[in-house]
């Protein structure tokens, strides 16, 4: 293989992602970057991605490596996805070209940046190849450019998966001249959202240095997730349903809707169905220069990225210090010492990892904001008889969708290496492992966010749902359990990180997403239509997690190395 990365090998064996930077070679050199070296990067760091374990092999989602193949997980997922998106399809049936898209340009947006933000980040802020290959006669460019094309071959990737099915249609229903446009403006959004991804990095990173630089990039992060929600929400305000038997929809576009970008790629598509206007030709005149000021920014930034990674690595280490809060916590909640002991590992542990909080911190301010939206909805429809909506009876249930991104993150550790300790002990502790980082985790996150929804929902409707919510809690603690128990096959953070097990997290949360319609269906289920179904809900949800939290895991054993 390593006679492939050099190109000793016929050229019928060169990677297809090889032969398209082939093709983009000119550009490379165009943007001062040495295109041989860049290659070898490239196709180096694919290599080593392929032949990293998968997280989806290793829970027997996946048929296992054969001797000598080199399978990357990621591509190998990427299907799953397409057939996902095949839920889309359902914009066709409205007629309105405007409408269709403005959905579907909504919908990868989405996607693209979360994935981005939640996981390529740490691709993108890796340090170690700075010191690795950055020492070498390299340049900054050549090395930042090297990690672009990495995380963007894995995000055009994706991006192909889950807009496939709508391109495609998009041939069939609107032509070859619409399906060409909508081929093009998918590489133009992925490249959007890269570019942004970069250049916000690279702003941050040039302002501030050590512990702050850290946390910057974490709100940055934070604020991104965020800003995609409140997009949706605006979204939802352009879209006006007129007549629902017919599937009538009117489009109200105002000046102050250009600032929702994906409406600016929208705007090609209006065109070929409504023929020119101010108002299209305004957003397609950002669009290009959206484009252009994206791709001339970066060529100025995108050296400062490398040069400034160090700073990450500056600063005082913040110091181990157990809050109130932790220390109470787990002396309630542990009574075993050596759940103890790895109830603070894990608590702590998670405080300084910041990879950690990379992957898992925005998805958490999702569910924060996106409760919050259709709060705001279920308000505005409603005229104020909001305290009756199903939806928001039940928001504090979102807690549930942090689950898969909580566990798949809990894999994973820069420190992974010491993983050699816990081998060391002569004593089965993986299920009092377990029990401790799961206790830990539901105080440090869990807890915190389904409160502050509970209280919402208390405020406005009173304390008469307070059976509800509980049991809502004591069923969250039960499919935290089950989640582990899916995902979790070896050491909690002894995985290192890799690119190609860089969609585990979205992969988790579609198939968990089948485990918490069943639940919460079942919960409304019981608690709406049983005579007192929340009171009978909630002793056997309490003796389910009674049992867990003390027995739960007791013969589980972990490979040893």
């Amino acid at each position: 293989m390593m006679r492939n990365i050099f190109g000793r090998e016929s050229k019928s064996n060169t990677p297809f992602f090889i032969k398209i930077l082939e093709f983009l070679a000119p550009m490379y050199r165009a943007f001062g970057v040495d295109y041989p070296i860049l290659r070898v990067i490239v196709e180096t760091k694919m290599v080593m991605d392929s032949r990293q374990d998968s997280v989806i092999q290793n829970s027997g989602w996946g048929n296992k490596k054969k001797d000598n193949e080199d399978k990357n997980a990621f591509f190998q997922s990427l299907w799953m996805y397409a057939i996902f998106s095949l839920i889309l399809l359902f914009v066709f049936a409205i007629d309105n070209i405007v409408f269709q898209y403005t959905i579907f340009f909504s919908y990868i947006f989405v996607m693209l940046i979360s994935t981005l933000i939640a996981n390529f980040s740490t691709i993108l802020l890796n340090t170690k190849d700075q010191v690795l290959i950055g020492t070498r006669p390299v340049s900054s460019r050549t090395l930042s450019a090297a990690k672009a094309t990495h995380v963007f071959i894995y995000l055009i990737s994706f991006a192909t998966a889950i807009a496939g099915p709508i391109v495609i249609a998009t041939f069939f229903f609107h032509g070859i001249l619409a399906g060409v446009l909508a081929s093009l403006l998918i590489i133009v959004a992925s490249l959007w959202c890269l570019l942004l991804t970069i250049i916000i990095y690279a702003t941050v990173l040039k302002r501030f240095n050590g512990e702050k630089l850290k946390n910057i990039i974490a709100y940055s992060q934070i604020g991104l997730s965020i800003f995609t929600i409140i997009g949706y929400q605006i979204m939802n305000q352009v879209i006006q349903i007129v007549d629902p038997e017919v599937l009538a929809i009117e489009l109200n576009l105002d000046w102050w809707h250009v600032i929702v970008f994906p409406l600016w790629f929208v705007a090609p598509f209006g065109m070929l169905q409504d023929g020119w206007s101010i108002t299209y030709g305004i957003y397609i005149a950002f669009l290009l220069l959206g484009t252009i000021g994206l791709v001339m920014l970066y060529r100025i930034n995108n050296d400062k990225l490398e040069k400034n990674l160090q700073k990450l690595d500056s600063g005082e280490v913040e110091e181990d210090k157990r809050s109130l809060y932790e220390t109470v916590t787990g002396k309630w909640l542990s009574w075993d010492k050596r759940e103890v002991g790895y109830y603070h590992f894990a608590w702590q542990l998670t405080k300084h990892e910041r990879e950690f909080k990379t992957r898992l911190y925005p998805s958490l301010a999702s569910i924060l904001i996106f409760p919050a939206v259709l709060l705001f909805s279920s308000f505005r429809f409603s005229e104020g008889a909001i305290e009756e909506s199903i939806t928001f009876i039940y928001m504090p249930y979102f807690t549930m969708l942090m689950l898969p991104m909580l566990t798949v993150s809990l894999q994973y550790s820069k420190n992974y290496k010491g993983r050699w300790i816990f081998e060391t002990s002569s004593e089965n502790d993986e299920g009092v492992f377990l029990r401790g980082m799961i206790k830990a985790m539901t105080m440090k996150l869990v807890i915190p966010i389904y409160v502050l929804l509970s209280a919402i929902v208390i405020v406005i409707t009173g304390f008469e749902l307070i059976p509800v919510i509980i049991n809502g809690f004591l069923l969250i603690i039960a499919l935290f359990f089950i989640e582990v128990k899916r995902t979790i096959t070896d050491y909690p953070f002894s995985r290192q990180y890799n690119a190609s097990e860089a969609n585990q997290g979205c992969l988790a949360t579609v198939i968990f997403f089948g485990i918490v319609i069943i639940a919460t269906l079942s919960m409304f289920l019981i608690q709406e239509f049983i005579p007192l179904g929340s009171y009978i809900a909630l002793v056997l949800l309490l003796a389910v997690d009674s049992w867990l939290l003390t027995k739960g895991f007791n013969n589980t054993k972990f490979n040893h190395l």
